[in-house]
């Protein structure tokens, strides 16, 4: 059985979904009523504007406060070129939503005292027992040389990103020295593990000594293969039997390819011009990923699956302190630590926990999330906030790689909302 709404006129689609997934949130009180038929009524025309000017193809939210369901909703088209209208079931790349993820695995296994946040990763990983920072390198023949890091790389820095592991798609450098290495970025369909690709990152420079500065990179790809090892589990089974399946989890995961016609296309910007990701000369990944190749690669930083409403289930135990309906997935005290500021004074404004960007009152800026939010995105246009003031939880999709409107969105989304939201009586 499933529950459904109407087809609203020209680009508006509220999707149908199955009935059996709505038990984790709560039936929404008149206040959120309220709030959602507002905050539905001003976010229509924001995501009509964009669908008709080609700057997505469509979009799906999801909005829960205090519990309670505030707004599940579908705007546009799962595929442009074929009329196929978006469905709030339908699954998008997540990229590195996953982070968050895979960040409270690691938590798990350091609350039952597996490993400890102070761990050198070597000890999971031997090929990091010898870390090196880059000091030359050279465009044309790709070598480079290297001296040693001033210590060894920690749990906690691969969690804060603080080890000096980069990403190639924002380090020319790092992507030629990661290309050559045969190390992706976000996910591959080639016949490979990340047991193999992060030994042999073991063993390439670093852009600088643990701890000195945060770059943004692929610590947390490192650290789904330390679950791995500390675990007994390949990543993709401990998440389900650790995460997913407790929570009630059951639209994300690598790989499914049973589901494929449930996936969003993904589109690009090349010239300026809104067209399909090209399937020669893809660069980051391949417009099929996940549902084609061997799936045998679990990217624990980039590589999961999901549905708005699945992700915001993930987030609802957070924003509870670690559990859903009796279902626990942190201690209370574990989250505390996690949404902490882990990184001191490396970022000015702004701060970073374990896995999840900080808003601090320096950062907070008017109209927009308070302080006190935790949230971050991923590479194919999805975003995501858990608003702890509010007890609220956001998640925003869309699929468009690279896109020049991405930030543009995003504020005048989040905007929209808190405007809605400033108006409850």
């Amino acid at each position: 059985m499933k529950t459904c709404s109407i087809l609203l006129p020209f680009l508006l689609f509220i999707s149908c979904r199955p009935a059996e997934q709505t038990n984790q949130f709560g039936d929404s009180t008149a206040d959120n009523v309220i709030f959602g038929t507002e905050l539905l009524t001003n976010l229509s025309p924001l995501f009509e504007y964009e669908i008709e000017n080609e700057r997505i193809a469509g979009a799906v939210t999801f909005i829960a406060r205090n519990g309670d369901v505030v707004l599940e909703h579908a705007w546009g088209w799962q595929y442009v070129e074929e009329q196929k209208p978006l469905d709030t079931s339908h699954l998008f790349r997540i990229a590195s939503m996953t982070k968050a993820i895979t960040s409270v695995a690691i938590l798990q296994l350091y609350e039952d005292g597996t490993l400890t946040l102070e761990d050198p990763v070597e000890n999971y990983i031997p090929e990091f027992s010898r870390p090196a920072v880059l000091t030359e390198f050279d465009e044309e023949t790709g070598s480079f040389e290297t001296r040693p890091a001033s210590r060894s790389i920690t749990i906690h820095d691969l969690l804060t990103h603080t080890s000096g592991i980069a990403y190639g798609f924002t380090n020319s450098t790092f992507s030629t020295i990661y290309g050559n290495a045969g190390v992706p970025d976000l996910g591959t369909e080639e016949n490979r593990t990340i047991e193999e690709t992060m030994s042999i990152l073991g063993g390439l420079p670093l852009a600088h000594d643990p701890g000195e500065q945060f770059t943004y990179g692929l610590n947390t790809d490192v650290l789904g293969r330390v679950v791995e090892v500390a675990s007994g589990l390949s990543l993709n089974k401990y998440f389900r039997e650790m995460i997913f399946l407790p929570l009630g989890m059951n639209d994300t995961f690598f790989y499914n390819p049973e589901r494929q016609n449930d996936l969003v296309t993904l589109y690009t910007f090349r010239d300026g011009e809104f067209q399909l990701y090209p399937a020669e000369d893809y660069g980051l990944i391949t417009p099929n990923y996940p549902v084609q190749g061997a799936m045998t690669y679990y990217s624990g930083g980039a590589g999961l699956t999901s549905t708005a409403r699945d992700y915001a289930i993930f987030l609802q135990a957070l924003l509870n302190g670690g559990e859903l309906n009796g279902n626990s997935i942190l201690r209370t005290e574990t989250w505390d630590l996690m949404r902490s500021n882990q990184i001191g004074d490396l970022w000015e404004e702004n701060k970073f926990g374990y896995g999840l960007l900080i808003t601090t009152p320096e950062g907070e800026k008017d109209g927009l999330r308070p302080a006190g939010s935790l949230g971050w995105g991923g590479a194919f246009q999805t975003t995501y906030w858990i608003d702890t003031a509010n007890e609220m939880v956001v998640v925003m999709m869309t699929q468009v790689i690279p896109s020049p409107y991405r930030d543009e969105l995003y504020e005048e989304f989040e905007r929209t909302l808190y405007s809605s939201l400033s108006n409850l009586p």
